[in-house]
């Protein structure tokens, strides 16, 4: 057994099952649906079919990050136990959430002072970043040391690569990212955009495809492009 906690946020987007097979430790973000706020608790809250109908039937939805005095509260059950943690967070390029944890840090730091808590900006999210966790976990069951895998994460956070699309820019508008008028136009064209996640961590949109087809091929395409030995 470790002596440290592997850990990261909810927004690895893996299922509690997967999490607790590879003694991976996540601290939960919030949604809110009309007015009403919940932990990003893996479906506990709320099941996963009632959240996508809700959205579906054009419930009004938003997050919200970890603030400092939960990632106190989270880290510290860890270090009264004498456990090192090595935390990923969810990329900076999309939340102010590793801010909230390196604050957290320093304050415990005080406290704590013959304990390693590393926070790391993993520039990444979802299946990206639980892909990174996974690779994570293989390292420290081999034997790895705390050290070893922070060094790893640092120097090949940027090897992760995120390429995916949407047919239904509903959601980016919703969200911010797209205007009304070029939402509107853009589903009646059928425009399924390919987004990546860049070297800040930040989503952008890199092609405007027609037709939910092409898209997948396009997709496919970066994938042959960018997979470590094809």
């Amino acid at each position: 057994m470790s002596d440290f906690i592997l850990s990261c946020c909810s927004t690895a987007d893996l299922s509690k099952e997967h999490f607790q097979k590879r003694d991976i430790r996540y601290v939960c973000f919030h949604f809110e649906i009309d007015g009403v706020s919940y932990p990003d608790d893996l479906g506990e809250s709320m099941d996963f079919h009632e959240f996508y109908k809700k959205m579906a039937d054009g419930a009004m939805t938003k997050t919200s990050q970890v603030n400092v005095d939960e990632y106190v509260t989270y880290f510290e059950e860890f270090l009264k136990e004498g456990k090192d943690i090595l935390h990923l967070c969810l990329s900076s390029g999309i939340s102010g959430t590793v801010n909230s944890a390196m604050i957290a840090r320093d304050d415990l730091q005080e406290k704590y002072p013959d304990r390693k808590i590393y926070v790391i900006d993993s520039l990444a999210a979802s299946a990206g970043l639980g892909l990174f966790m996974d690779m994570l976990a293989d390292m420290r069951d081999e034997g790895k040391s705390i050290d070893e895998l922070k060094e790893f994460a640092e120097e090949n956070r940027l090897f992760i690569h995120h390429w995916f699309f949407t047919t239904n820019l509903t959601y980016l508008v919703r969200g911010g990212r797209v205007t009304k008028t070029a939402g509107f136009v853009g589903n009646l064209l059928n425009i399924c955009p390919l987004l990546n996640v860049n070297d800040e961590g930040k989503l952008i949109a890199r092609e405007k495809i027609r037709t939910p087809k092409k898209v997948i091929r396009a997709a496919v395409e970066k994938m042959k492009e960018h997979a470590l030995n094809g």
